[in-house]
């Protein structure tokens, strides 16, 4: 496991560090693991700004996976919620995950995609008891990460599928609390196909903003689908949101036929880009690595 974020710069480095710190004191966990971050650098300079006219924010995004003691009594949600309290301070979004050391453990020796590659690639930020890892046994085969990237990949994309198709006919008859259940629950295994056939991570959430948001480290596109940016946006997303319990059991819980229709067409990207981010990523396993010299067998006075 590496323990130097070198794709992190300096600042950012700090902004970590304080996270950590704050995060440790917190829930007292026995390991934190970085597994990626994003960093969007936005400069502006204009006559009429106060001061020198010049402003540079930086926003900062950490992707965590905290590793929490085998006699933990909290659950996950709970140890999230803990986390994401002390990253407002900080000046950062987390997105965290979060295991006990048992659970790590046998995932690692069960051979779990996720976890192996976090054992190989991850950085050990926080090592609290120095209580040992397992180590993986073996590096899964281009075959053996194909075949569970497919088997992932067919059980919940036909999910999202059969639950978009389902909140289409919906949408046609007018049911729109109906379609906006189905249109969650095709977000919620689309997001769900993504994680586990590109990164192996099965997450059993519903709430479909921390799924999203746990995209991220693989792509961006996914969320920008609902840009929740403005207040329109943020009660737009919010609807889809809350339809998974809203739609079903809450009596106040309504939506137009406008915004189900804006959120049907919102959802339809989604499985389109989703679709791509997957066969690019299984098209990626299959890449030759180009080696010199060049061997080329198209000889024209060659005969067939």
């Amino acid at each position: 496991m590496l323990t130097n974020p070198v794709h992190i710069p300096d600042a950012q480095q700090k902004v970590l560090a304080q996270l950590v710190t704050t995060i440790v004191k917190a829930i007292n966990p026995e390991k934190i693991i970085c597994y990626g971050s994003r960093i969007n650098i936005t400069q502006d300079w204009g006559c009429f700004m106060l001061g020198d006219g010049f402003l540079s924010t930086a926003n900062t995004e950490f992707d965590l996976l905290i590793i929490t003691a085998n006699d933990e009594k909290r659950v996950e949600h709970e140890i999230i919620q803990l986390c994401e309290q002390q990253a407002k301070p900080v000046g950062c979004r987390i997105n965290i995950i979060a295991h006990r050391l048992k659970a790590f453990n046998e995932a690692i020796e069960q051979g779990r995609r996720f976890f192996t590659t976090l054992y190989h690639k991850g950085v050990l930020l926080y090592n609290g008891n120095d209580l040992p890892l397992y180590q993986p046994k073996a590096v899964l085969t281009i075959a053996t990460i194909k075949s569970r990237m497919e088997t992932s990949w067919n059980k919940e994309f036909e999910m999202a599928r059969q639950f978009f198709i389902t909140a289409n006919h919906c949408l046609t008859n007018g049911w729109n609390k109906l379609c906006a259940f189905n249109l969650h629950q095709s977000v919620q295994h689309c997001c769900m196909a993504i994680l586990r056939s590109i990164t192996g991570y099965r997450s059993q959430t519903h709430n479909i903003s921390r799924l999203l948001a746990l995209t991220e480290n693989i792509s961006l596109l996914p969320a920008t689908i609902f840009p929740v940016v403005t207040d329109e946006e943020t009660a737009l997303f919010d609807l889809l949101h809350n339809a998974y319990s809203g739609a079903r059991y809450k009596d106040d819980y309504t939506i137009s036929l406008e915004k189900a229709t804006i959120l049907t067409e919102r959802v339809k990207q989604l499985l389109i880009i989703a679709e791509h981010l997957y066969s690019k990523h299984l098209e990626a396993l299959t890449e030759t690595t180009i080696s010199f010299p060049l061997t080329i067998n198209d000889n024209p006075n060659e005969k067939n």
